[in-house]
């Protein structure tokens, strides 16, 4: 069971201090926290569990500085601690239904462009990409996605013109693509400034519907296997398996121990 406040949300000074230390860590291969919230959050929604050892080193890089942190050896171990409090918060929003409250980078004219958000998303999908498939067989849920796929594509037509192609969020939280969303070929229209605010909104509404979607899947997939009986089931009158001679129900069937 987690500890008390294990799912308080991080303030903002150690939002900072993650995202430092995650560029720190492996500046080419890192996450940077909003493209982690984005992610966290799809592990959160997918009806099958992926193990903490399977995600972690996307977010954390190959560099061995980030792969001695995924041992939890080293100075960066610590940095753990964060991740973990920040995906039970994560999760725990989306629990609660009441409102998801992304990080998200503004530019300098303060504005939000959801792209690296958008590509954490995906990313994550792309850990389980056939658990996602009831989305498209449910019609009131098989576009709940799209604004999520619309911001990945958005980072995409946006890497055509800066050449930045890393998959990663730069400071201002647009992001490059890294291949792993290219199975969606529909032609999305660029997104305007002035609905790119809105585009944000319905990402993270439709991000909440799938996370109601697939919550029975989740819990059978997460609930603890059936207890299984090692012996077979002794009747009343068959012999107590203690050997007494006696009969189950005159002896330990009986409520009180054997009775001699």
């Amino acid at each position: 069971m987690d500890a008390p406040g294990h799912d308080r949300p991080l303030t903002d000074d150690e939002i900072e201090t993650l995202e430092s230390r995650l560029a720190e860590i492996d500046p080419d291969d890192s996450m940077a926290v909003e493209e982690l919230d984005g992610f966290l959050a799809a592990i959160a929604c997918c009806p099958e569990p992926i193990a903490r050892d399977e995600w972690l080193p996307m977010v954390l890089g190959d560099s061995p500085r980030a792969r001695a942190a995924a041992e939890g050896r080293g100075d960066d171990a610590a940095l753990l601690k964060l991740i973990d409090r920040h995906r039970a918060a994560v999760a725990a929003m989306l629990d609660d239904g009441e409102g998801f409250s992304p990080v998200l980078a503004y530019d300098e004219d303060g504005i939000a462009w959801g792209n690296a958000w958008a590509i954490g998303f995906a990313r994550g999908m792309a850990m389980r990409p056939d658990a996602w498939s009831p989305l498209d067989d449910d019609d009131a849920f098989a576009d709940a996605l799209d604004p999520v796929m619309r911001l990945v594509a958005d980072a995409q037509q946006d890497d055509d013109g800066d050449g930045t192609d890393d998959g990663h969020a730069t400071d201002d939280g647009r992001a490059g693509d890294d291949g792993d969303h290219d199975d969606h070929d529909e032609a999305w229209e660029p997104i305007a400034d002035d609905e790119r605010e809105g585009v944000i909104h319905e990402m993270l509404d439709g991000v909440q519907d799938v996370f109601d979607f697939f919550r029975e899947a989740r819990e059978r997939a997460y609930a603890p296997p059936p207890l299984r009986r090692d012996a077979p089931k002794v009747g009343r009158n068959d012999p107590c398996p203690c050997g007494s001679g006696r009969k189950y129900k005159a002896c330990h069937g009986s409520g009180s121990g054997p009775l001699h």
